[in-house]
């Protein structure tokens, strides 16, 4: 089944008492504006749903749309992928790692060379 947005319109009955189970099961928050993410038949909120999909920023934790980078085997937004220790935003590549944290190249060699 393809992921899609569903949106709960007032006064539909059927999945919606299933669907609002589901969705406190995993957050135990109601559903806002009635509208959820589906995901492989079950309905999630945002967070939930990209967490499923692999798809959180591992710097912020929230939902990655639109650019992405990948390093490490996580993903960030690319602002969010930063030097641990000076904080400066990194370039996939351009960055060395050490106890699964990302370093600049100067900071990596002042800490670990």
């Amino acid at each position: 089944m393809a992921d899609r947005i569903l949106v709960i319109k007032p006064g539909y009955r059927g999945q919606v008492r299933d669907a609002f189970a589901v969705r406190r099961y995993e957050c135990r928050e109601p559903f806002h504006g009635g509208s959820f993410f589906e995901h492989e038949g079950q309905p999630y909120c945002e967070t939930h749903y990209h967490g499923k999909r692999g798809s959180l920023c591992a710097g912020c934790h929230k939902p990655i749309a639109g650019r992405c980078i990948t390093a490490m085997f996580r993903k960030f937004h690319p602002e969010h992928f930063v030097c641990a220790f000076c904080l400066r935003q990194l370039n996939k590549g351009t960055f060395k790692e050490q106890n699964d944290k990302p370093y600049c190249h100067g900071c990596f060699e002042k800490l670990f060379g």
